[in-house]
Formats: structure tokens, sequence, C-alpha cells
């Protein structure tokens, strides 16, 4: 199966961070290195940009309005309409050469965001953070290289994490309530390929792009069986989510900013077969 182009934009280094706002029927994704926020409206087949004046690295939307922004100087706040950028907090103000990197909601409405060091080579300087309701940050994970895709399972009892350059996915046990995980045993492992961003279909299974290898590949994470392989015409794939108005569209981001070819930095779209769910939102008082 084949992913094709939807939608270029030229000299975009690294697209990442895809999340589909059903409301608008908009795909919401960013370009790291040029510092931009995109939304990709795939029935009026138009995108609209908007620079922040920073690297960032996701872009969340609110369930009262807005969007929450995981980017190089912490958590934000983001207005499209104003265009307004208002900080909530930077757990690493003390380490500028970090910034964050992947981000998703849990179930109940909670950010997780992981960050990683900017330049070569990235030691384990990384941190996996966790913003609640009341903006209030707690570190859930540390010694993190790549900070990378997140997922929660249908019953929201288990937590999907990946630190790309271990090459595994690791699988936590997930208290819904309190937003405790417990480190449980690896989930997936690879000993070649590196994963990257990951989105999970209707029946639990982890879809996961793989950056330098130009695909998209779908595992069961209980057994760890491969499902599907999806090919995309640029090698560095970055991240994928579902969307559409049955949510049974993947799309998927990638980046040029190594190896440049005429289809890197590409948004792709393929229609696998099996459906997604509703992304979570951020939830404050």
């Amino acid at each position: 199966m084949k992913a094709q182009p939807v939608l270029r934009i030229e000299n975009t280094l690294l697209g990442e961070g895809p999340v589909w706002d059903y409301r608008t029927q908009e795909l919401c994704w960013v370009d790291i290195e040029s510092n931009l926020l995109h939304f990709y409206h795939p029935q009026k087949d138009r995108n609209r940009t908007y620079g922040i004046g920073q690297m960032v690295g996701a872009a969340i939307p609110c369930e009262k309005d807005g969007l929450i922004l995981a980017m190089h100087h912490g958590l934000a706040f983001f207005n499209p309409d104003t265009e307004e950028l208002n900080p909530v907090v930077d757990p690493e103000s003390g380490l500028p050469g970090n910034r964050f990197n992947d981000a998703k909601c849990d179930p109940a409405g909670r950010l997780w965001a992981g960050t990683m060091a900017i330049d070569k080579p990235r030691n384990k300087v990384g941190s996996l953070y966790c913003l609640d309701s009341s903006l209030q940050v707690t570190k859930k994970l540390s010694d993190i290289t790549v900070s990378n895709g997140l997922a929660w399972n249908k019953m929201a009892d288990r937590m999907y994490y990946i630190d790309s350059p271990t090459r595994t996915v690791q699988s936590f046990l997930f208290d819904l309530e309190s937003g405790d995980i417990e480190k449980g045993a690896d989930a997936l492992k690879f000993e070649t390929i590196i994963p990257d961003g990951m989105c999970i279909d209707e029946n639990d299974n982890l879809w996961i792009a793989f950056y330098g290898s130009a695909m998209v590949g779908c595992f069961d994470p209980k057994t760890g069986e491969q499902l599907e392989q999806i090919e995309v015409p640029a090698k560095q794939t970055t991240s994928c989510a579902f969307g559409g108005e049955n949510l049974d569209t993947l799309y998927i981001t990638s980046s040029n900013r190594v190896e440049k070819s005429e289809w890197g930095g590409s948004l792709f779209a393929v229609k696998p077969g099996v459906k997604g769910r509703k992304a979570n939102f951020f939830r404050y008082d």
C-alpha cells in the first residue's frame, strides 16, 4: 500500500505532529525547524500557516478554544484568531539547549510532552512531562534522548511511548484518574529502523512512522506482529494521524532536512482500511 502526496509546501524542513480536529475538519501540523504551525483543510484544499517565532514541536487543540503548543521555550496557549501566544510554563528554562518535541493528550485531557537536545550528540538530557487541568506540570520520565510518539489504548489503562534512539515502543500501565504510569515490558523492539511519531487505531493497533525508512508500519502491540506497511514517497517519515470525516484517512508528515528529495517535507495520505479514534484535546480549568 502506498501513500500519496496531498500537500507540498516548498522549503518545509521538519513536518511533524499531525492531529485531526474533528470539529473544524482540519489537520493541525507543524514544521518544527521553520517555526511554523499549519492547518490543512482537505475538503477546501487549503492550508493556513502561522509563524510562531520559535521551534514548535507539537500543537494540540484545546477543548474550549485555541491550542496549546509545545515549543523550544516551554508550553503556551495560542489563539489563531488573534495570533496571541500566552506562555503557560517552561519546565526546562535552565536548559536552553533543549526543546519540546512530540506531544499528545491522554483520554482525561492532560497534555504529555517530551523534550530532547537540539544539537548532536543527543545525550539523555530529555524528559517527559505531564500538564494537568490546573496547569501544574509534573516530570514523569527522565534520561530521555529523543522524546517521540505517544498513544493510549481504548480502555485507557495502557500508554505507549517512544524514545526514538532506543528503537523501542515502551508499554506503561496507566491510571486514568491519577495520570500515574508504571513501566511494564517493551511492547515492540526494532533492530535497525527508527520509530518516530505514532497513532493508534480503533482496534488498538499502533501505526508508527519510521524515520529514514520511507514507511509507516502497523503493529499489534500485544503480539508484536506487523499487520500492514505503508510506503511513503519521502524517506524521512516523521509521524501520522487518522483524520477525515470518517477518521479513515491516515495522514503522514515528513522531513526534508537530510537527503533532500522532491516529496520530502510533504504531507501524505492513504486509506488503510481501518479507522482511527477521535483525538483527545487539552482540558483546563
